[in-house]
Formats: structure tokens, sequence, C-alpha cells
């Protein structure tokens, strides 16, 4: 058994439908229990399983949460783990693991999916044809996708009037209760038979000692006070809505009523506009949700709402007193999460729908603020990030005009973030597109605009999408030089994010033409003082030594320096990364030491001012350990980075990204000094750490992955490595895509390792296709491609094919040459490999 089935409803009803999925006479592979919210479909479901359990029907049995894709891929992921072992950690890819499992198999098993949201949300997880298998699903929706010629349609309606008495007498008579056969039908009459509303009936009568008659004329009020629900596609039949919104109206005012008082309905309020699955109670008693339930704190019947401050302890009341009442469930929590709050989806519209426009903008700006203030800078991959990021979704999408004002809630652009940290690429895009689309309706000179653009082109080069990155780059742009001007400083700074762009996907000397173009019209624009300026000149430094005009970047960079030092000072912040760029400009002309001495001073100078031991220390000692690794003294970098690693948990705790960075480059220290073992183990422990804190997906989670295998295998496991670098390539195609830096890095790793196994056709394949893809994604003449030229040439000779390789370094030669000019090292290297081969 996989997953946990519902438990039995108190005093639960056989019904007919429980005929037609014990039948055993039919070949139906889906049977689908379609009916409104609160019919019981879930009850049904569960007590078919619960005999299937019993009775030894199937040999596997998995109950999957349904109302949306991640429950069904995580549901079926612990299934193909508890069956076969297999990791779990990523559950998109092992979900389709079970579906292949399912199809496949010769063991008997049944699938439920419970509460299916729509037709969308199982596209593509929909169980297999299979001669063993069964599906079992309940949905409040209709629509003809859900089903089909393998699929038995079973509607769910209300209770039959003999039922609905049976249930309600049981009920109360669980608790004490004896009620005369007449009273319970006119109250089940009046409740039109739905068991939801009967349960929460006999709750209400339990808890406040009411009569059936007195019941029944409260209701009567109540009903001709609330307003009638509007029909839609999974609604309740119309004859029946407004009785089961007088039934929560009672609900809700007797749990107002409970101490701390008129709390209650506020606090529905609330719950009613996030994620009906599952929202955070913590919440509640943010300041945003304090001072909302201060706010809007009710009057009972006997007036007796109280004034002042509402506290944490208030708001975790009136939830209680929800509880109470049926209107919310509310979960234990464990294991370090949060309490999740569950509410049904019937119960929020009525909530909704009753409340005045302003009162609702103000909930929902109260939960936006109170999302907001929640949010962790920690893993985006807990199970309270999760809920957050469901109940922004949410938000955004019932209340996102209340969201976009003449500014865009900042929790529209956290949510987003925060999917890209939790390596959510796709989703992310979708995220903003979507948002773009919403605030381009409302205004489509919104002045937010231009940050979702710039947020979307970020997770398109994510995703690995480097052509439609850019394209959103360039077309914002032409859009807001359209709209502003040449010269507007939302222009220049795109101007200025295109460039660096161009640096990272590989176009060096395009990055460095496009600074220079920027430097040029912001010394114009902004004057050459300006700090917009002089960050444009530190950009420039780093673009021109990527490029490899180490000349160039050395004077950049002095003459920047001493510009800084005229307007700043010498112990101003942005002097002393301009130092720090010295140094690594000084450490790549090749004077180790003279880097390594300057980044010594500008460690002291920072330590002075702010002390040994600060935050503002670390870039500064980072840099040092790399050059003391870069300069061979891995036993000096080992003790930089262990001294700045101790110091960064402290500082920022043990997930933080920067610390998982040192971490790493403590571990290629360690390697590299001779202890890859070691290496390999602490490797380790930061994947784990990332898989925490980011998840399977994250670009930095697949990057640290790559640097397991690399110290496996230089620990003599080069199996393990070329295993490793091959699942790791799959992996990356999938998730970044093929033209992806890292995935083509991953190419030549693999390359290298599958040499070093001694399985050099498969090594010889691979460089081939690292040649290929170096020069379709940076072109024919970038140093990457030929580099990447180099290494195939040199592997075809380590095959034995002499006149091959001669072939191959011969037109490489050619194009060094004409590139670099012939006192370049990397072409007296390759003119040696040819007079070596000609001889």
């Amino acid at each position: 058994m996989v997953g946990n089935i519902p438990r039995e409803a108190e005093c639960f009803q056989r019904r007919d439908q429980l005929d037609l999925l014990n039948a055993s006479n039919d070949d139906v592979q889906v049977k689908l229990l379609m009916g409104s919210g609160g019919v019981g479909k879930t009850q049904l479901a569960a007590h078919y399983a619960r005999q299937a359990l019993a009775g030894n029907l199937f040999d596997v049995i998995v109950w999957a949460p349904a109302a949306s894709r991640e429950s069904v891929q995580s549901a079926y992921s612990r299934a193909i783990c508890d069956i076969s072992g297999v990791d779990a950690s990523d559950p998109e890819s092992t979900a389709s693991k079970f579906l292949s499992w399912a199809q496949t198999t010769s063991l008997r098993w049944l699938v439920v999916l419970d509460n299916i949201a729509g037709p969308d949300t199982l596209s593509g997880l929909w169980p297999p044809s299979s001669a063993t298998g069964k599906v079992l699903a309940t949905t409040r929706r209709r629509d003809a996708a859900l089903s089909g010629p393998s699929c038995k349609r079973i509607n769910v309606g209300l209770f039959k009037p003999a039922e609905a008495v049976r249930y309600l007498t049981s009920k109360l008579a669980a608790h004490g209760r004896e009620i005369d056969l007449e009273e319970a039908s006119l109250v089940s009459l009046d409740l039109g038979h739905l068991p939801l509303a009967l349960a929460q009936c006999a709750a209400y009568l339990v808890d406040v000692n009411m009569d059936c008659a007195s019941y029944r004329s409260l209701l009567a009020d109540k009903r001709r006070s609330l307003n009638r629900l509007l029909p839609d596609s999974t609604s309740l039949p119309d004859d029946h809505q407004t009785t089961v919104a007088a039934t929560w109206s009672l609900s809700i005012e007797q749990a107002d009523a409970l101490s701390p008082s008129g709390l209650a309905r506020p606090a529905l309020h609330l719950a009613a506009i996030l994620d009906p699955s599952g929202f955070l109670e913590d919440v509640f008693v943010t300041r945003a949700g304090l001072k909302y339930l201060s706010r809007n704190r009710t009057v009972t019947i006997s007036g007796n709402a109280q004034d002042g401050e509402i506290e944490a302890h208030d708001a975790r009341g009136a939830l209680q007193n929800l509880r109470k009442l049926s209107l919310i469930e509310i979960g234990d929590g464990g294991d370090g999460e949060s309490a999740l709050i569950r509410v049904h989806a019937l119960v929020q519209r009525v909530v909704i729908e009753g409340l005045e426009p302003e009162v609702l903008a103000a909930a929902a700006l109260a939960m936006a603020d109170g999302l907001l203030e929640l949010w962790p800078d920690g893993s985006a991959q807990s199970g309270d990030v999760q809920a957050l990021r469901s109940s922004a979704e949410i938000l955004r999408r019932n209340h996102g005009s209340v969201l976009i004002d003449e500014w865009c809630h900042e929790l529209l652009f956290r949510h987003g973030q925060s999917l890209l940290e939790a390596g959510l690429a796709a989703s992310a895009i979708d995220h903003f597109t979507d948002l773009r689309v919403a605030v381009e309706a409302i205004d489509p000179d919104h002045s937010d605009l231009y940050y979702i653009r710039i947020h979307k082109a970020d997770a398109l080069d994510q995703a690995g999408d480097l052509p439609g990155a850019l394209a959103e780059y360039e077309s914002l742009q032409v859009d807001e030089t359209r709209r502003q001007g040449d010269d507007a400083e939302d222009v220049l700074h795109v101007r200025s994010v295109i460039a660096e762009f161009l640096g990272g996907a590989g176009d060096s000397i395009g990055s460095v033409r496009a600074f220079e173009e920027l430097l040029r019209d912001r010394i114009r624009v902004q004057g050459a003082d300006s700090e917009w300026t002089l960050d444009t000149r530190r950009r420039l430094v780093a673009a021109r030594s990527r490029a490899g005009d180490l000349a160039g970047a050395f004077a950049t960079c002095e003459e920047l320096l001493e510009d800084e030092i005229r307007l700043y000072g010498r112990d101003h912040p942005h002097t002393h990364h301009t130092r720090m760029h010295l140094a690594d400009e000084v450490a790549a002309s090749g004077d180790m030491d003279g880097a390594i001495i300057l980044l010594c001073e500008v460690i002291r100078d920072v330590a002075r001012i702010h002390g040994e031991r600060s935050e503002e220390t670390f870039p500064a000692r980072h840099r040092l350990g790399d050059l003391y690794a870069e300069a061979e003294s891995f036993t000096r970098a080992v003790g930089v980075f262990e001294s700045l690693l101790a110091d960064q948990r402290k500082a920022l705790g043990a997930g933080h990204p920067r610390v998982l960075e040192i971490q790493a480059h403590l571990a290629d220290a360690i390697g590299a000094g001779g202890d890859p073992a070691a290496a390999a183990v602490i490797s380790e422990e930061i994947l784990n750490a990332n898989l925490i804190e980011r998840g399977p997906r994250h670009p930095d989670t697949l990057d640290v992955q790559g640097l397991l295998w690399h110290w496996k295998g230089r620990s003599g496991e080069i199996d393990v490595a070329v295993s490793g670098f091959s699942k790791l390539l799959v992996d990356c195609e999938m998730i970044l895509g093929r033209d992806h830096p890292q995935t083509i890095s991953t190419v030549m790793r693999l390359a290298s390792w599958l040499r070093n196994s001694g399985d050099m056709e498969s090594a010889l394949l691979a460089y081939r296709r690292l040649a290929e893809d170096r020069a379709r994604v940076h072109g024919e003449d970038d140093s990457r491609t030929l580099q990447a030229r180099d290494y195939l040439a040199f592997h075809v000779l380590l095959m034995g094919e002499s006149e091959q390789a001669l072939a191959l370094f011969r037109a490489l030669y050619a194009d060094q040459v004409r590139l670099m000019g012939q006192g370049h090292p990397d072409v007296v290297h390759t003119l040696e490999h040819i007079e070596d081969l000609e001889a």
C-alpha cells in the first residue's frame, strides 16, 4: 500500500455506487466517480480501496491525491521507490518510471486518483492500459476529456432521502442525541440531502445542544440573507446551493461567538483566498494577518467582541474554533514543517461570494503581505516553501488585479524567483509570461512590465533557451527605446544586461563590443564620474579579460582604480572590488605572487575597517583561496577555504549558496592537493545539501554532480565516473537543453573519462560531438571551438590514426594562425604535433 487512504467517515453509508465499483464481471479498466463537492466521492473510493486491500484483490495499491500534477508525480515516485528502490529525489522523472512499470508488470495493481482538478492535471500521467491494472478516480469535473472508451463514468449525487435520514440519525446517536425520524427527514430536506451539509449540521446541533426545530428556523432566516451562489462547471445543482451556504453560515456564526469572539469570520476570509489543499497556519500570525483580523473583528450576536490588538494566540484560537465547527482541517506538521490548513473549496466559494469587493481586496492584499513575510531565504524545496508557492499562485490567478496597482506586489516577483531557485525554470517562464499578460491587460505601459520581462529572460536563460533569452532582452530594448528614448536608464540597463549575457553565452568579443558602446553612451548621458558609468567600466574589465585581452583589461582596471580612489577614497567597497579585479588581471598575466600580494593588501584593509572575520572580507578571502589553488599552493588554499567556510556558516547558515560554493572550492583544493577520496566525500555532502535546498533540477545541483563524479574518478572509481557523467549528460539535456554551456561542458568531461576508462571508440564519438556542439553554439572561430578540435585531433592520435590526426592538426593550425598569429602558445603546441607526425 502506497499513500494514505482517508479515514472512514463516522457512520459511513453504503451506497449504490459501491455495487458498480465492486462489479467484477466487466472489463473496464478506469472507473470515474463524478459529482459535485461534498457528495462523498472520496469516501466511496476509500471504502473500495480498503476492501480491496483487506481482500488481497491487488498486489499494489497506490492512493494518489490528484489536485495537482506535483501531488500525482510525488505519489508515483513514492510508489516506484517502494516497489523497486529507485531514487525518488526527482518526482518528475521517477513518475514516468512508475508508469512504465505499470505497463509491463505482471503484478495486479490499483491506482486511486483522488480529486482530479481537471484534464490538464493528468496530461501524460494517466496510468497505462494494462491487463493487470485498474484505475479508480474521483473528480468534480465532467469534462469529456476525463473519460474514454475504457472508462466507466459513475455519477455520485446527493443522498437518497432514506440514506440522508439514516445518516443524520446515526450521526447524532453516536453522540448520545436522539432525533425523531420526521424531524430528521425535514432537516435533511432543508439541507438538500448533501452529505457534507448533513455532517456539519450534526456537528452544529451537538456542539450548541440545539433541537431540529430551532435549527430549521435559523436556517430559514440565514437562507434569505445569503447571496445566491452562481453555478459553474464545478458547482452544485442550483436547488441545493443556498441550503449549503446557509448551513456554513450558521457554523461560521457559532465559531465566531466562541472565545476569542469575533475572529473566526475574518480568519475564514483569509482562509478562503489561499490554496484549499493546504496553506501554512503561520500566515495568520504574520503582522499582515494579525492586522487584518484586528481591523475586521466582528461583533457577534451576543455583542461581546473585544477591542484591542490581536495577538498570535488569538488568531490560533480562532482557527481552532473553525476546526471545531468542521469548517477547516488543521494538520499536525512535523519533520520541521509548519502545520497545514485545508478548507473545502465550496466553503471558500461561499465565503468569497459573500464578501464586499473592498473587503475581499483587503483580504487578498493581507495574505499577499503575509505570504511574503513568511517566505524564507532558505530551501526552495521545503514543504513550507512549496505551500507558499501554491498559495501565491492561487492569489495571482484569482485575485491578480488586486495585486497589480501602480506597482506589482512584491509577492508576484518572489514567487517567480522561488520557482527559479527550485530549478523549475519552465514554470518560472510560464509564471512571468502569465504575469505579463495580466499586467498588460490592466495597463499596457505599466512600469513593472520592464522587470517582468527581465525576469522572464532570466528564466529562459536558466532553462537553456539562450536564443529565446537573447530575443526577449533585445525585444525589451526595442520596446523601451520606443517608449522612453535611447538615453533612458532602463534602456541603458537592458543593454548592460545584454552585454553581460553575450559574455556568459560565449560571445566574448560581442560582449566587449557591447560594453564599449554602452560606456560611450553612459559618459555622454550620465557623465564620466557617475556610478552607472563606473559600473560599466567594471564590467568592461571582466569582459575584456574573458575575451583574452589581458592588456586591455589591465589598463582599464588601473584607470578605473585611479578614478575610484579619487571619487570614493581607498577604503570604499567599490575601490576594494576594483583592487580585487586588478589582482585577477595580474594573476592572468602570469604574476601569481604579485596578485596574491595585492589581494592580501585588500583583505588587510577591509579587515581593518570591518573586522577580520566580517562578511565584507568574504569575497577577497574567497579569491585568495582560488589564487593559492591556481598557484598549486594547495595547503594554503585549503587553510583559507576552511577558515572562510567556518565564518560563512556562522554568518549565512550551512545551506546558503555561497557556503556550498566555498565547500566545492575546498573539495577541489583537497583533491588537487592529493586526497581525491576526501574531495569525493565533501562533494557528496554538497550534493545532498543542494538536493535539499534547491532540488534535483537546479543547475547548481547538476554542477555539483559533475564535481562528485570527477573526484570519484580521480579516486580510482573510473567506471563510477563514466556512469555518473553519462547520467548527468542525460539530465542536462532534459533540463537545460543540448546547447546549454553546462551540457556541453558535461560532454567534454564524459569524453575524458571514457578515454580514461579505455573506451576509445565511445570517447571518439563524444569528442566529435563536443567539436560539433562548440562550433554550432559558439562559432567556428571561437577559442573553445578550437580547443575542442585540439582535443579531437589528440584523441585520434592516441587511437593510432596518425594520418587522420595529422589532417586534423593541419586544419586546426591554419585556423589558429589566422585567428591568433604564429607566436601564440596554442599555435606553437599544434605545430609541434604536426612536426612530430610528419617526422
